[in-house]
């Protein structure tokens, strides 16, 4: 049976369901709901909805559903059992399928599934949280991912070794396995200040460029809602088993900040669409990609974002990455959907850029679109007040002298200037 497509809106008395199902047998349609569920069926097509909220069971009269022949659409209006209630994340599509619903959904529970050998049922649900795990627990292999682990919550080894002769520089620490997770931040900025390029950075940042202003200057203009391709994704996807998670919710919120820190800078030089450049800027400036680090704040992360940021792309202007500081806290403030409408365009852009990338949406991505549709609001309001808490990120904050290097350049072409004048 195939998922449909599907979007759910509401008003105070009930949801309204469409469904795309072009080629579905209407002799055989088939619906149900009551409580927390809607279920659908019109061969080829099935859909099972779990809702936050209840509804009203179906036979009741109050119920309705329409044939749209134009659209190849089901249009079916549910009852709410209470009206009024406002029903929460109808865009979390990935979470409106899922039927392992509990009462207090914790976001670890919709990307970690943890085999059930070594006890009854449900006892290997156990989620890290930020105390430590019983010595007896921890296997040899766990110690090795506690230390040397990367992607989606720390949670893996062993891929980019394998992959080592096919994937080329996908990232820029080749060695994973070799370097503790504690020494890659202070690793990755010494390598971000070996490729600094002075000239470039007093290029963009004595001369800019009309252009390069006018980027700065723009508007926060891209789209962040919910893509008829974003929802076909979302149906299709599924859950990646990983063993343990080796980070809290907290640091694993921390690190989607560098990640949309890197789609915010793409999208800002690139007049808010990608380019077939954006898999390797997204990719590229993200710390947490490619040099699979663990940050112990916000502001730490931000700034990490921000050398890469003075390292490597096409404009190296501090003006523009603290613009897109603005960018990255306003998607923040957006809500859920629009942090999961990112990931889903960073998704694509990974699958259709080449060069491996999609390797990043096994590491990364995949189990980050599941994760932000069930994580608890406090844990993104969290991160939404570190950010707001930065402040104004100095030059100086960096590490770098950028200042003495400014200050520098223009005393030089002063005395140019004067020679010139002799």
């Amino acid at each position: 049976m195939l998922t449909p497509v599907f979007w759910i809106t509401q008003d105070d008395d009930s949801l309204l369901v469409r469904i795309r199902a072009p080629h579905g047998n209407l002799s055989e349609l088939d619906y149900d709901h009551g409580e927390f569920m809607f279920v659908f069926t019109c061969s080829p097509y099935f859909l099972r909805l779990h809702f936050k909220q209840m509804v009203e069971e179906y036979g009741n009269g109050n119920g309705k559903v329409e044939w749209k022949s134009d659209e190849g659409e089901f249009h079916i209006r549910i009852p709410k059992m209470h009206k009024k209630e406002n029903f929460t994340n109808l865009d979390l599509i990935s979470d409106l399928l899922n039927s392992e619903k509990t009462s207090d959904p914790h976001g670890r529970q919709m990307v970690e599934e943890i085999s059930d050998e070594e006890g009854e049922e449900g006892e290997g649900e156990e989620f890290l949280h930020e105390q430590e795990i019983p010595v007896e627990e921890v296997t040899p292999e766990d110690v090795k991912i506690q230390e040397f682990g990367y992607g989606f919550g720390w949670s893996r080894i062993g891929v980019v070794e394998r992959l080592r002769g096919e994937i080329g520089r996908l990232v820029d620490l080749q060695n994973p396995e070799e370097v503790p997770i504690e020494k890659r931040n202070e690793m990755l900025k010494e390598a971000d200040w070996e490729q600094f390029d002075i000239g470039r950075y007093l290029a963009d940042t004595l001369e800019p460029e009309d252009e390069l202003l006018s980027i700065i200057s723009s508007d926060f203009s891209a789209s962040l809602t919910l893509t008829d391709d974003d929802r076909v994704k979302l149906k299709d996807l599924r859950k990646s088993k990983i063993p343990k998670i080796w980070g809290s919710d907290v640091e694993i919120g921390r690190s989607l900040v560098d990640i949309l820190f890197s789609w915010c800078y793409d999208q800002r030089v690139n007049n808010w669409e990608s380019t077939c450049e954006s898999g390797w800027t997204c990719s590229k400036l993200s710390p947490s990609m490619s040099f699979f680090v663990k940050f112990p704040s916000v502001r730490e992360c931000i700034l990490t974002a921000i050398r890469r940021s003075l390292s490597y792309p096409l404009y190296r202007s501090f003006q523009l990455s603290t613009r897109i500081i603005d960018d990255v806290t306003f998607c923040f403030s957006s809500g859920c959907t629009a942090l999961l409408h990112i990931l889903c365009d960073i998704h694509r852009i990974f699958i259709e850029s080449g060069e491996f990338r999609y390797i990043l949406n096994d590491l990364f991505i995949t189990d980050y679109i599941f994760w932000i549709q069930s994580v608890s609001e406090e844990v993104l309001e969290g991160i939404q007040k570190e950010l707001g808490e930065i402040g104004g990120i100095r030059k100086e904050d960096l590490g770098w002298d950028l200042e003495m290097l400014e200050t520098e350049a223009k005393m030089e072409q002063t005395t140019l200037d004067s020679d010139d004048d002799e």
